[in-house]
């Protein structure tokens, strides 16, 4: 409700992978949209998101699925109009999965037409793909699942998440994927004979995209040129101010559905990609018992699965790694002093000694300035105790590269250098506004 009526945004996502959110809250929401006498259903619509059967219990996507379809058998009596016209699969990397959702939306759906007399159009599955690699490879994806369906679609939504995709391959890996998948849209397009609506998730620090900050949106809405829609994450709405976030808004709204960027860089951007996801994974696998010991400190804003139980699996050259989810991992890099698109600093430097870097700058031109907003909460005293020597000379040595001074400095300083406890580090996301 507040997200219609004082923020303005015309979708909300009921979000139920990896949290405990109550199965009857999208049937909630249409009684007060209903009783308030806003517009759902033709304005504002509830796009929940629901667990992947593959990663968490079955029953609880079946429950999300009945939860979506009954929000419309209620939106329908009370209103004549259908709030859900979408659902959300998040971590898809096969077609099958989606596939399956298709199908089981299409059977229920037919109980409530068969069994109550009620009709709506068919719910859509968006896949959120929200890995590097299987970005690159969405034209395969998103051609079989077409090709599987009852009847072919005029338009898909394809949701992108940065947040995962950074966890498991880092900062540049993660935000070229999007950028080349974007800049190639109108050809993927003609290729599938669809028209494609991108959604972007990302959050706030840079790591996660940056597009929710106040201070990154109107460089980083260039950069990722192309989405149609960008979800509205809770550091903007809840740690920044109202006029913050309006600003925000503005230039989301403003710059929608923009030509996407122009990348030029040739066949180099796939090796960069491997390069740069290979050099932050050898940092995981080094550095993994330490951010999960420190993760511990990090404390939960919100009713979820613990990240030890629903994580995320990490191929770290040697190892598969357990890492907290994309707020509490950003959140823990923070609070060592060291933020994650630093641990993409030897790539910098070797990109930098084979004269590649300019290429991979032109391709992310928001690059040097999200380094710069994030070396503002870089300390190389704090990070050294946990990280050692090496990084720190490594994230030095790129930032010279870069010709970045900016270092942490005062409050944000003596709170990074303080014993690490829970207050601490929130006083610290207060102080960036965002934890992670």
């Amino acid at each position: 409700m507040v997200a219609f009526a004082a923020y303005g945004c015309e979708e909300v996502m009921v979000d139920y992978e990896g949290k405990t959110t109550p199965y009857s809250q999208p049937k909630e929401i249409v009684a007060k949209c209903h009783q308030a006498e806003l517009p759902l259903g033709e304005r504002y619509f509830l796009t929940p998101r629901m667990p992947n059967p593959k990663l968490e219990e079955f029953e609880r996507a079946m429950l999300t699925v009945e939860a979506a379809l009954i929000a419309n058998y209620f939106s329908v009596k009370l209103m004549g109009r259908q709030a859900v016209k979408w659902i959300v699969l998040p971590m898809v990397a096969d077609v099958d999965t989606p596939h399956l959702v298709y199908r089981l939306l299409l059977r229920k759906q037919k109980i409530y037409e068969e069994e109550l007399g009620t009709r709506w159009e068919p719910v859509e599955v968006i896949p959120l793909v929200e890995d590097a690699f299987a970005q690159l490879k969405v034209e395969d994806l998103l051609g079989s699942l077409i090709s599987k369906m009852e009847e072919k679609p005029k338009h898909v939504r394809l949701f992108l998440g940065k947040s995962d995709s950074a966890v498991k391959y880092g900062h540049i890996a993660s935000a070229l994927s999007i950028v080349k998948l974007l800049s190639s849209l109108h050809s993927l397009e003609e290729r599938l004979g669809v028209k494609i609506f991108p959604i972007l998730g990302m959050g706030s620090p840079p790591f996660r995209g940056g597009i929710n900050n106040p201070r990154l949106v109107h460089m980083e809405t260039m950069q990722y040129a192309g989405f149609n829609t960008v979800t509205v994450q809770s550091a903007v709405r809840y740690d920044v101010s109202y006029d913050e976030y309006s600003f925000v808004r503005e230039v989301l709204l403003n710059a929608c559905c923009l030509r996407t960027l122009r990348l030029d860089v040739g066949g180099e951007v796939d090796a960069v990609i491997t390069l740069a996801s290979s050099n932050y994974r050898a940092l995981l696998s080094k550095y993994a018992d330490k951010v999960a010991e420190v993760a511990r400190l990090i404390p939960s804003t919100r009713e979820r699965v613990s990240w030890t139980v629903y994580g995320r699996s990490v191929v770290a050259h040697d190892r598969v790694v357990n890492m907290p989810r994309a707020i509490v991992y950003t959140a823990t890099w923070y609070a060592m002093g060291l933020p994650p698109t630093l641990l993409d600093a030897p790539t910098i430097v070797e990109l930098a000694k084979q004269d590649k870097l300019d290429a991979v700058l032109k391709a992310l031109p928001t690059l040097r300035a999200e380094l710069t907003y994030d070396a503002q909460f870089y300390d190389a005293a704090t990070a050294e105790k946990y990280v050692g020597p090496q990084l720190v000379k490594a994230v030095e040595e790129a930032l010279d590269y870069l010709d970045i001074k900016e270092r942490s400095g005062g409050i944000y300083q003596a709170l990074l250098r303080s014993p690490r406890n829970e207050s601490n580090v929130l006083a610290a996301g207060k102080y960036r506004k965002f934890l992670g």
